[in-house]
């Protein structure tokens, strides 16, 4: 992967985490057919394509598997990109 395909991915992922703290923002606890829209927009972007249907999900098991493909990305383990995120 190109050093360009590899920002876009970032930048598609980063994306999608805002759009989840917005939904969190506004009380959404489930992904609904707009949220999950907008995702699937932004994973395509990011080259992933969802391996299931978002719609329905939790948000916060959704924003943790955005963690884990960020950590993917970054090759780290989930679990250690958590930890420096909340550091």
């Amino acid at each position: 992967m190109s050093r360009r395909e590899h920002r876009l991915r970032q930048l598609a992922l980063d994306r999608c985490l805002q759009i989840i703290e917005e939904a969190q923002m506004h009380g959404q606890v489930r992904v609904d057919g707009r949220l999950g829209t907008a995702l699937r927009w932004q994973l395509e972007r990011a080259g992933i394509m969802a391996e299931h249907r978002l719609e329905g999900r939790r948000v916060d098991r959704v924003l943790d598997d955005i963690f884990a493909l960020q950590a993917q990305l970054l090759g780290q383990e989930p679990e250690e990109r958590r930890q420096r995120t909340a550091s």
